[in-house]
């Protein structure tokens, strides 16, 4: 299922919690402790699996980004820019008294940037969305409880493992 619509995407900035005012990692917890109770309370199981995103930052292809941002409708001479920044940009390592030679990094977005939590959440918006739509999962009260994202973070949640699946499914494909 592919989602495209401006309110599928606003609904599913319902289930990151990270990089947002007023949001932690304990009102993350509660909804994921909330649902679950709410199964367990009505004699159901609830199938869930902990994703944590390897270095998710340093794997964010740039112009997949890029392109993103620029479905956004975001201008085109701000998307240049970042472009230019990121395919541009050149570290080294300071270790002591030492320093490497410069090298150029080919993916990522820079952490402890101001911009990068937008970044990476612009990044991963389809894969929520997707995963939110999807329709699979945990329902309370006609509202889909699928996924909980804190940053590069996410638990998916299910009433069987082969729900579970699908989910783990559909983000094998993102």
């Amino acid at each position: 299922m592919l989602v495209n619509s401006a309110t599928s995407y606003a609904d599913c900035e319902r289930y990151q919690f990270g990089f947002k005012a007023r949001h932690s990692t304990g009102i993350s917890t509660k909804s994921f402790k909330q649902t679950v109770d709410y199964y367990v309370n009505r004699g159901s199981h609830v199938f869930c699996s902990f994703i944590d995103f390897n270095e998710a930052f340093d794997s964010v292809n740039y112009w997949q980004l890029f392109s993103k941002l620029l479905d956004d409708n975001i201008d085109a001479n701000v998307a240049g820019t970042l472009a230019y920044w990121y395919s541009n940009q050149q570290i080294c390592v300071r270790w002591l008294d030492s320093t490497s030679n410069y090298f150029t990094i080919g993916n990522g977005t820079r952490q402890g940037s101001v911009l990068s939590p937008y970044l990476f959440c612009r990044y991963i918006r389809e894969l929520l969305a997707e995963l939110s739509c999807s329709g699979i999962g945990c329902n309370i009260g006609g509202m889909v409880v699928n996924v909980l994202a804190y940053a590069d973070d996410l638990v998916l949640l299910a009433l069987s493992w082969r729900a579970l699946q699908q989910l783990l499914d559909i983000l094998q494909r993102h």
